[in-house]
């Protein structure tokens, strides 16, 4: 729809993180799909899929592989607040299947869930006892930050499938090491990521696909688009657009351009 919209337009601002040499790689949501499938089937126990509650693409292929594999999806009752509203609002994010954990604490000063969550959807919670007797039924959309919860879950050992971004600064790679420990401390086994023997950290690009287009895609909608300039942003790749293409203004920040 896009493309379509945009047919020679008279300038084209386009996004090119993956284009250059490495954006040849095309993994589809599909790919990803399959690979998570593999993954939980092969699975005994437990399994958390760490994956953004935002990215909804990624929320019905989990809501897929869990209705093919005889789990059921949990998300925390935050991520119901999310999806719910914006369901409200004309979104299509759908919260069909979703459990609820059932978090230990006082919630009552978590009005949103109170009024909200446990209204619309009161009898989907699930308890950290009811997840420990049958670990196998459950996929629990957990991320780093909600591993505290296996504290109270004490699972034996389960799968571990991270589903998202690779880390990009060092803050990013100090939380994955200790996510590793946490890993280790509960017996899990890890996809999507893995840290060998010499503490080296590494991401497997199968059990992620960026949203960003490949360099493939972007040649596809600049030729079809047809415009008279084209201008590359959020890109280190700008050789790469003039070795293709006649037209491309190459910008600076804080420089005024007219064409």
């Amino acid at each position: 729809d896009f493309i379509r919209q945009a047919k020679e337009a008279s300038v084209l601002i386009t996004e090119g993180t993956r284009a250059g040499p490495s954006g040849g790689e095309r993994t589809s949501e599909q790919s990803v799909k399959e690979a998570c499938k593999q993954a939980v089937e092969e699975a005994k126990g437990l399994v958390i899929a760490d994956f953004s509650p935002r990215n909804f693409e990624r929320l019905e292929s989990f809501q897929e592989i869990a209705n093919k594999t005889g789990r059921e999806l949990v998300a925390l009752a935050k991520d119901l607040y999310m999806l719910h509203n914006l369901s409200c609002i004309g979104g299509s994010c759908s919260t069909e299947g979703l459990r609820i954990y059932e978090e230990i604490g006082d919630k009552s000063r978590r009005k949103w869930e109170q009024e909200v969550v446990r209204a619309e959807y009161g009898d989907r919670y699930v308890d950290h006892a009811s997840i420990r007797r049958n670990p196998e039924n459950y996929i629990l959309c957990f991320s780093f930050f909600d591993l505290k919860h296996l504290l109270d879950i004490k699972p034996q050992g389960g799968t571990y499938i991270y589903s998202a971004c690779e880390a990009f600064n060092e803050e990013m790679k100090i939380d994955f090491f200790r996510l590793w420990h946490w890993l280790r401390r509960f017996d899990f086994g890890s996809f999507g990521f893995s840290v060998d023997e010499k503490e080296e950290l590494s991401f497997d690009g199968r059990y992620h696909a960026s949203g960003h287009a490949s360099g493939e895609d972007i040649v596809r909608a600049i030729e079809e688009i047809d415009p008279d300039w084209i201008v590359p942003v959020h890109t280190e790749a700008g050789e790469w657009f003039e070795k293709r293409f006649e037209n491309v203004m190459r910008v600076e920040e804080g420089k005024r351009y007219e064409f």
